[in-house]
């Protein structure tokens, strides 16, 4: 019994010591991806059939904000639904989503010279592995420009470019 009352006693001990006092709040370091948040993004994209496809983009706050849930339909149909992190390892935001076909994409997101750089693979549902990145330029409080990049021989080649506009339905 007295081994009990002792072990509990640590353990008791050790839960107080184990408290802190909490820190004051610092920078929000997903600072640079919050203008996201909130409302819904719309863009079209036309394809290289010449048929125009829809986007739109949900992007919330979540888990007290410390992350950034995020859905993308085309035309009305969901497409992905991810997730923005600080990754305190890495010091980097951190991005991931599933597609509907399969395929998983994994990356980090950066400020860089007013922009912000997405650099991120692409594992397609058949594993082929694919690098990309995204440069977004916001233009506007309701506005960005979202332009997809692929590795191509050591080079960035600029595949096509997107105009956001957000409304808040």
């Amino acid at each position: 019994m007295k081994r009990l009352v002792t072990l509990v006693l640590v353990v008791s001990f050790m839960g107080l010591g184990a408290q802190t006092v909490p820190s004051p709040a610092g920078p929000d370091p997903l600072a640079p991806v919050v203008w996201m948040a909130g409302g819904v993004w719309h863009g079209e994209v036309q394809g290289p059939d010449g048929k125009t496809t829809k986007i739109e983009t949900r992007v919330e706050r979540e888990l007290d904000g410390k992350a950034l849930s995020f859905t993308s339909s085309f035309d009305g149909v969901m497409q992905y639904q991810g997730f923005f992190a600080y990754d305190a390892a890495k010091k980097a935001i951190v991005f991931s989503y599933p597609s509907a076909d399969g395929g998983l994409t994994n990356g980090t997101v950066r400020s860089e010279d007013g922009s912000l750089l997405w650099d991120f693979q692409m594992t397609e549902a058949s594993g082929s592995v694919n690098r990309f990145q995204v440069h977004t330029d916001q233009t506007g409080s309701n506005d960005y420009t979202w332009a997809l990049f692929a590795l191509k021989k050591d080079a960035w080649v600029k595949l096509f470019e997107i105009h956001y506009h957000r409304t808040q339905t």
